[in-house]
């Protein structure tokens, strides 16, 4: 599932643009009286002095910069969420906010960006109204902009504190994760935040939500990300239409691991790994999981008191109860403990406190009856958990012992995973091995209709049935509660119900037919898209089959 957003510039148009407006005469502007409205404090922004050349540029080109009442000419760049300003300074640009404005003066009118930090403010001035649109473009990946509610209109509730929005002008929806910081109680929640928009912002990190653009008005954040359907983990957990299997689950943890390896690959970690933190999204026909909330800080040696504060007890790995600072060691021990208590959770449990206290209390005891249980060749006695491999990596993941905990490279590597990606494997290579040969659907042709429908229904309806997992389950997908109300059974029955012209041609009965038995086969990963009044069933990109293991 792709993860970062990535703006295209076009350097050929960047070039045009920057050659009209280094050919610019604004020396009529010096003699408006409304003049200071372009004036720029620079001398109060705190520009950092640059003393290391800067790489990967995503943009530059030219503006013109009124400072002192005199206009001049500037080179500027973008880079690492820096704008570089003559190629000495810069600004931070996560410290900034942004505005679009105009400049006009009879007949003429100028197009600016107006970067604004608590020092000061430095104002880009362009006789170009596409140089503006480029420029803004970029700079809001990475600046805060103001005024969202007379741009986007907030409509449902998407889970926890994200919204479907739309756009008043354009009409397109997006998704917001909103964060009102009025209800702060403490100063580190606003580093925290701070950090955590550092982290979507960063292209190395997996599986969290692409920041399109960050709106701050009175205390309130607005992080837009592209529209998506989804449910907190503990939220699917608790629908009871919804039930898991094992390449659901596996898929799950294995995303949450990789979110934790690219963090640990930035020296960063995540601190607060629990059931509301993960999120399950369906994106444009793509399965993903985002991973949001981190309580990153630098924290100190035997001063991690809001992290105690914040993180529940169950959560806290031993290690963080003798003052040790937390790390990806310790989101290790946080997810064994979520994949504990979804393994022994039973549907008709609420996942409460006394659940938690009970599923940890007993925790040694439970293991070792599963175990004896999988030895026997039994199935468990709860409906998530699946294996002996399973039961391993949550000892593995829970050990008390940090040095001895496996480490989330080894975690990603774990027998769990590969004989999950095998078993789907195994189903798909079964699909293939009862697909009706092409010899077959010839002689099909030649029958009756009424025998074509018989037969189709045999040989979509109780074979495949009988191979692999009932056609009910569709009923309990994680994301049933999410997909149109006609079911792929009743789908099917229809279509067995249309009459077949025997002078069709036999290619087109021949994709009919696979139409028919690829709507019947049942599937664990896929999911449905309602598209031109079709049921059709879209595969999605980031399968666990897919995943590099």
């Amino acid at each position: 599932m792709k993860q970062k957003r990535v703006i295209k510039v076009d350097n050929e148009r960047l070039n045009k643009l920057k050659t009209k407006e280094s050919t610019a005469c604004l020396d009529w502007v010096l003699k408006q009286p409304n003049i200071n409205e372009l004036q720029s404090t620079l001398q109060s922004m705190s520009l950092i002095e640059l003393h290391i050349e800067i790489e990967n540029v995503e943009m530059q080109g030219v503006c013109h910069v009124m400072c002192n009442n005199q206009m001049q000419l500037k080179f500027i760049s973008i880079a690492n969420g820096l704008l570089i300003y003559q190629e000495t300074n810069c600004i931070v640009l996560s410290d900034c906010v942004i505005q679009k404005k105009k400049f006009h003066c009879h007949h003429n009118q100028l197009f600016l960006i107006v970067i604004q930090n608590h020092g000061g403010k430095l104002i880009l001035i362009f006789s170009h109204p596409m140089s503006q649109k480029e420029w803004f473009k970029i700079l809001k990946l990475s600046a805060k902009q103001i005024d969202f509610l007379k741009k986007y209109r907030i409509q449902d509730n998407i889970c926890l504190n994200f919204y479907q929005i739309s756009h008043k002008k354009k009409k397109k929806k997006y998704a917001a994760q909103i964060i009102n910081r009025k209800n702060f109680k403490f100063y580190d929640q606003q580093e925290i935040v701070n950090n955590y928009i550092k982290i979507l912002r960063n292209h190395n990190i997996q599986n969290v939500f692409p920041i399109i653009s960050i709106f701050d008005d009175n205390d309130i954040l607005y992080l837009l990300t592209d529209q998506f359907i989804g449910s907190s983990f503990e939220q699917l957990l608790s629908n009871q239409k919804t039930q898991l299997t094992q390449a659901d689950l596996a898929f799950i943890i294995f995303s949450v691991l990789q979110n934790l390896r690219s963090l640990q690959d930035e020296d960063l970690f995540h601190g607060n790994i629990n059931l509301d933190n993960i999120i399950i999204v369906n994106q444009s026909g793509q399965l993903g999981v985002y991973v949001i909330n981190p309580i990153y800080k630098i924290y100190k040696q035997k001063s991690i008191d809001y992290y105690v504060h914040a993180v529940p007890d169950y959560l806290h790995a031993p290690e963080i109860k003798e003052n040790q600072i937390p790390s990806v060691c310790s989101d290790i021990y946080q997810i064994g403990i979520i994949l504990m208590l979804v393994s022994f959770y039973g549907m008709q449990q609420k996942l409460n406190n006394s659940f938690i206290q009970r599923i940890l209390n007993n925790k040694e005891t439970l293991i070792s009856q599963q175990q004896v249980k999988f030895q026997k060749c039994q199935d468990s006695d709860f409906p998530y958990l699946f294996s002996a491999c399973q039961l391993d990596l949550i000892k593995q993941m829970t050990e008390k012992d940090p040095n001895k905990r496996i480490q989330v490279q080894d975690a990603l590597k774990h027998a769990w995973f590969i004989n999950t990606k095998d078993k789907i494997k195994m189903q798909k290579q079964n699909f293939n091995r009862h697909l009706p040969s092409l010899k077959t659907i010839i002689e099909m042709v030649e029958q009756s209709d009424y025998d074509i429908k018989r037969k189709s229904l045999q040989t979509t309806g109780i074979n495949f049935i009988h191979q692999m997992v009932s056609i009910q389950k569709y009923e309990f997908s994680p994301f049933a509660q999410q997909q149109p109300e006609l079911s792929p059974l009743r789908k099917t029955s229809e279509s067995l119900n249309e009459v077949i012209d025997e002078e069709h041609q036999i290619s087109n009965l021949i994709d009919q037919l696979n139409n028919k038995q690829y709507i019947m086969l049942p599937s664990q990963f896929n999911h449905f898209n309602q598209t031109k009044n079709q049921l059709r069933l879209v595969q999605t990109e980031n399968n666990l089959d897919q995943l590099h293991i």
